[in-house]
């Protein structure tokens, strides 16, 4: 009896973790494209404080390089992004940039919770310059719903698995962001002028 109900547990515990595991990975939207979508629950805050904490996040927590502001509104509670990283590539001893996958990041709040994804993968393969530098091939965009066929297959594992870590650790800043009062910027305090002449 004893065994049967430690069985059961397992495989309950097991059903937990791979639940958690699929609602933790990529999907396809309602356009067939990848996406990393996830909601948050945030009871006694306000969409207005949310959305000034994910407006700081989205301007401060990486180089523009990395991620920045397309648009931001507040009466819609909606704040856009893009970004990208790079892929590499190992080659016997030395690792190369083989391209760059840039994405769109969506943030939208209201009040008590907000939602994001990342959506918009699109590879970029680079190539060796006369300098010996890797930089992008002109003209070529790859968009990951496209990029089987087009990119080697174990490449294409490896860049999707690239995209759900960096969606993760992406979303794992916003969230740590949304949590914390001190990530908003402080008003500075101007300081009182006193006359002396007059008392």
């Amino acid at each position: 009896m004893m065994m049967k109900n430690i069985l059961v547990a397992f495989v309950c515990l097991l059903f937990v973790k791979t639940a958690c595991a699929q609602k933790d990975s990529l999907a396809f939207d309602e356009h067939d494209k990848y996406i990393y979508y996830q909601t948050v629950s945030k009871p006694g805050l306000s969409a207005d404080s949310l959305y000034n904490r994910g407006l700081y996040f989205i301007k401060t927590a990486y180089p523009k390089s990395k991620l920045t502001v397309v648009t931001a509104d507040k009466t819609e509670g909606v704040i856009t992004g893009k970004g990208s990283f790079l892929v590499s590539k190992k080659a016997f001893i030395t690792t190369h940039e083989d391209g760059a996958i840039s994405f769109s990041l969506r943030i939208e709040v209201k009040d008590s919770k907000y939602r994001y994804w990342f959506t918009d993968f699109v590879y970029t393969p680079y190539q060796r310059n006369r300098y010996n530098v890797y930089e992008p091939v002109p003209g070529v965009t790859i968009p990951m719903e496209h990029a089987q066929g087009k990119i080697d297959k174990d490449d294409f594992a490896v860049y999707l698995d690239k995209i759900l870590l960096n969606s993760k650790q992406i979303g794992g800043t916003l969230k740590a962001y949304m949590l914390k009062t001190s990530a908003l910027p402080q008003e500075v305090k101007k300081v009182k002028k006193i006359s002396t002449k007059d008392w």
